[in-house]
């Protein structure tokens, strides 16, 4: 990652999120000065203490869905030129599921890019932080040797987003994104559009005091639950055959950065899939890697490396152009030294 010689200012929205924090911490090590549109000054004042970096400055906007609600933002920084719209709708509790994840996320994405439109002139690009569940369908996003490319759309109607949270972040994920291209082609706007679609996100929490295995009060943001419900195992329980692509949220954080400023990225929707993820090969991993869980967690058969289809991503590899990715084994390993610090 290359330092950028002439600062730039990023605006970031879901900053203070898993994916988020990594992003900021990409954007500050590669020189960039951020602003983050965070729901509070008390969360404010918690990033800017974690992260302890003089490039980081954050502004609070509580209702993201609200028209106009981040004009201010963007009259008060005209020094920033790009825009990581990375906010995300993840409450799998909501019970009125079209209402509070459905259009609650699409109305984030179009008062986003209404605001930018008419009041960020000077934002040259948008990164659109969305899923590869927009590129393909559940079924193909959980398994190990489904064949996809980075050139589809998921096939999930409006409707499936109906059956429950989890399928209305899918569909979310998909017509937002949708909405988001529409919007550009239509309104011709000044700035142009890159979306990254991040398979399931693995790994590290940017900061270790953010995640815990305690009991019900434990913290466990986002998908850092796949491995720590992992490590609540004990020998004679079941492994659930889950498999995924997916990836880490470092080599996430990495894609968003490296297109910034790279003009083979702009229109593009880019997948961002490292390798393929099984319980049981993790299991596996966590066994191997630490002694404590070797006579704790289940025996289980690991699946085969050749039975695992690598999906076409060779467009989005070069666009991206991240030479080495985590392997799953880092990404496990890492996170599971977080969760099983007392």
């Amino acid at each position: 990652m290359t330092i950028s010689e002439t600062p730039e200012t990023v605006v970031i929205t879901g900053g203070t999120g898993y994916v988020g924090q990594h992003i900021i911490a990409q954007l500050l090590k590669s020189g960039y000065k951020v602003v983050a549109i965070v729901r509070s000054p008390a969360r404010g004042f918690e990033l800017i203490k974690q992260f302890n970096h003089p490039n980081l400055q954050t502004e609070a906007v509580d209702q993201l869905d609200k028209p106009n609600s981040i004009d201010f933002v963007l009259r008060a920084h005209k020094e920033a030129t790009i825009f990581i719209a990375g906010a995300a709708v993840t409450d799998f509790t909501a019970k009125d599921v079209e209402k509070e994840i459905l259009q609650k996320s699409n109305a984030i994405v179009k008062n986003t890019l209404e605001s930018i439109h008419r009041h960020g002139e000077q934002i040259k690009r948008v990164i659109l932080t969305s899923s590869s569940g927009s590129t393909i369908g559940p079924e193909k996003m959980f398994s190990y040797d489904a064949e996809y490319n980075d050139d589809g759309w998921s096939p999930l109607p409006y409707e499936a987003g109906l059956a429950n949270a989890q399928m209305a972040y899918f569909v979310s994920k998909k017509f937002n994104e949708e909405l988001a291209w529409k919007y550009v082609k239509e309104n011709k706007t000044q700035f142009d559009l890159v979306s990254i679609n991040p398979a399931l996100c693995l790994g590290p929490a940017q900061f270790a005091d953010d995640v815990s295995l305690v009991n019900d009060g434990g913290r466990l943001p986002s998908t850092t639950s796949f491995i720590a419900n992992l490590l609540k195992l004990h020998k004679n329980d079941k492994v659930e055959p889950l498999a995924a692509g997916a990836v880490d949220v470092r080599d996430v954080a990495k894609a968003h950065v490296s297109v910034i400023n790279n003009a083979k990225a702009s229109g593009q929707r880019l997948v961002v899939e490292g390798y393929k993820f099984t319980n049981a090969n993790a299991v596996n991993i966590l066994k191997e890697n630490f002694a404590s869980l070797r006579d704790k967690l289940p025996d289980v058969e690991p699946i085969p490396a050749s039975k695992f289809v690598e999906p076409d991503l060779r467009r989005s590899k070069a666009i991206l152009g991240i030479e080495t990715y985590y392997t799953l084994n880092e990404s496990v390993v890492d996170l599971a030294k977080q969760l099983l610090t007392e």
